[in-house]
């Protein structure tokens, strides 16, 4: 039993730093520009990741956290460490603004680009910045915004905790898909925009394609099978003359 426990404390001790700062995912839509149309979470100690994305120069995406006064209060954001964000300039990234019960506004816009690579979910990062200070009781009020088209990745808290209440969400439930959804679309990917034409085309193209490559196959294995036979011929008649 005893070596029992150490073998399990010994793999506990190998798990990477980031397994104990996992975060609660959520997802924040483009009808929650605003802190008030966003998600409310009731306690910011507890650690969550909010993914959003930038349509649009200048577009906002907004949410909620309440604190209890002398609560730590931390704060990151991350763009995902792809085509187009990690393309943009400085100027360009998102940022963020904090509002603080008392109506103080706090900029938090890049101050370093560290790669972090998530490894459950093989997904890839840029922090930007990172905020630590002490909070006041209150609600705090978050805004992201940017010069370009971008998403991003804003996580806050340091207890693991999955499943919390959380208010003014309705995709509570999106969980791990929502979050490879987020990564894999850039937002300025476009939806299909062939014509009605060039989509009919499309799979006629493909099929007469597929029939000539089927085609040629079957003429490759003919001959391949004829050379067979004939060689096998060959072979038989020259072991014939040296019997004779």
């Amino acid at each position: 039993m005893k070596k029992f426990l150490l073998t399990v404390l010994a793999l506990v001790a190998l798990l990477p730093a980031s397994a104990a700062k996992a975060h609660d995912p959520i997802i924040l839509t483009p009808d929650q520009a605003t802190p008030a149309n966003g998600p409310l979470i009731l306690d910011g100690t507890i650690s969550f990741a909010l993914y959003g994305a930038l349509d649009s120069p200048k577009d906002t995406r907004g949410f909620r956290v309440n604190f209890k006064e002398g609560d730590p209060l931390y704060f990151s954001i991350l763009i995902p460490d792809l085509g187009p964000e990690n393309q943009l300039d400085d100027a360009s990234l998102p940022f963020l603004e904090i509002t603080d019960p008392a109506g103080t506004i706090t900029k938090l816009a890049v101050s370093e680009k560290v790669p972090f690579a998530e490894p459950y979910s093989g997904t890839n990062y840029v922090v930007l910045t990172q905020f630590n200070s002490v909070a006041t009781a209150g609600t705090y009020s978050v805004v992201v915004t940017g010069n370009s088209p971008s998403r991003f990745t804003v996580s806050f808290g340091q207890i693991e905790m999955f499943g919390t209440p959380v208010e003014n969400i309705a995709n509570r439930d999106l969980g791990v898909d929502g979050v490879m959804s987020w990564y894999e679309n850039s937002p300025t990917q476009t939806s299909e925009t062939q014509a009605p034409e060039t989509q009919s085309n499309t799979p006629e193209t493909t099929d007469q394609a597929e029939t000539t490559e089927n085609n040629q196959s079957s003429v490759l294995v003919i001959i391949l099978v004829a050379a067979i036979v004939v060689a096998i011929a060959v072979a038989f008649k020259v072991s014939k003359k040296r019997n004779n």
